[in-house]
């Protein structure tokens, strides 16, 4: 059976994105532009190198509006169209996707089996020291650090952040990954200020998957059967059963043509890295990273069954009322962003 169509899709999105953070990462620092840094925050001589522009810190308000400019445009993609941010372009995530591909090309087989999880560490120890000379290079000249490191010649500073950075991507990717994001993320604290009813978020469709249950290969999915989908009230009631069955007792067993899509195979509950069961609703804790979508593709594909069980989508309207066709979070997002911008071409015109 052939890889599912939006598996391909999302897996192309992600790995694009993911290469170009990482070759962007690693890159600017060596870029100069008329012989300066293209990028470089140079702490000791109090001047920040941003392609072509040399500033001050007296003279960098513009800067400030930039970037505050960018945190709006953050807030108005998060509220448009859910956490794409911890999804395809957080440091955590995409180091964290680095580490798992290494994880596959290092599980080898037979009697090279035992030099794989070695392998795969030095490997990633490699990359996370990297990463930390890397990072070290935006606030020192990158050249004269390996100069210095090289020649053992290092200042105890430059080499304190060094390892440290290198430590933390180490240690954060191979023990905490999206703990990181569930528990000590501050942009994760305030999603819900910054979304409203209508942003999409990646959701399990209860109406065609309840009741959940194996049975045969071969039969149609609800969407080919006359049983169609269900009304929300009673998906959410099987949801809720099959979520709490010490409350509400365990499941009735039902014959397969009166089953959902949802075979119950587990496979979205392992792919979750920290095992949320996205068919039990939506949780603050999910980054959205999509690894249930793709697990459950699989299971459909596999099954017969048209794809999209699980799904990023715009919330179910409570009561059956749709939501205000007027979405003021977003016009606020959209504002603050735009006059941001105009401050800082504003402010950057300006004498100091």
């Amino acid at each position: 059976m052939s890889l599912s169509q939006g598996k391909r899709a999302r897996t192309a999105l992600r790995t694009a994105v993911a290469l170009a953070l990482l070759a962007a990462f690693y890159l600017l620092p060596w870029l100069r532009l008329d012989g300066q840094p293209i990028l470089l925050l140079d702490l000791s001589a109090r001047r920040f190198h941003l392609f072509g522009y040399s500033l001050q810190p007296e003279n960098a308000l513009p800067l400030f509006w930039l970037v505050t400019a960018a945190a709006a445009l953050l807030c108005l993609v998060t509220v448009m169209c859910g956490r794409l941010w911890c999804s395809h372009v957080c440091p955590q995530t995409v180091l964290t996707r680095v580490f798992r591909t290494l994880d596959q090309l290092t599980a080898f087989d037979g009697p090279a089996a035992r030099f794989g999880p070695a392998l795969r560490h030095v490997l990633w120890a490699a990359i996370a020291l990297w990463t930390g000379i890397s990072f070290v290079g935006y606030f020192s000249p990158i050249g004269g650090l390996i100069h210095d490191l090289t020649h053992f010649s290092l200042g105890m500073w430059e080499g304190f952040w060094i390892v440290f950075y290198a430590l933390a991507t180490w240690a954060n990717v191979v023990y905490l990954h999206e703990q990181v994001c569930s528990h000590l993320c501050p942009y994760s604290r305030v999603q819900h200020l910054i979304t409203d009813a209508r942003t999409p978020t990646v959701r399990y469709i209860a109406a065609r998957g309840e009741p959940r249950g194996p049975r045969p290969h071969g039969g149609p999915s609800v969407l080919h059967r006359s049983r169609g989908l269900l009304d929300p009230v009673t998906a959410n009631d099987y949801v809720f059963r099959a979520a709490h069955p010490a409350i509400a007792g365990a499941l009735p067993k039902f014959n397969p043509e009166h089953l959902g899509d949802c075979t119950d195979c587990g496979a979205c509950l392992q792919a979750c890295p920290i095992r949320l069961d996205i068919r039990n609703g939506h949780s603050s804790h999910c980054i959205e990273c999509g690894a249930c979508e793709d697990a459950c593709d699989e299971a459909m594909v596999l099954q017969h069954f048209p794809e999209g069980l699980i799904r990023r989508m715009a919330p179910e309207p409570d009561g059956g009322q749709p939501p205000p066709a007027l979405r003021v979070k977003p016009l606020l997002f959209t504002a603050a962003m735009l006059v941001a911008l105009v401050l800082t071409i504003v402010t950057a015109g300006a004498p100091y």
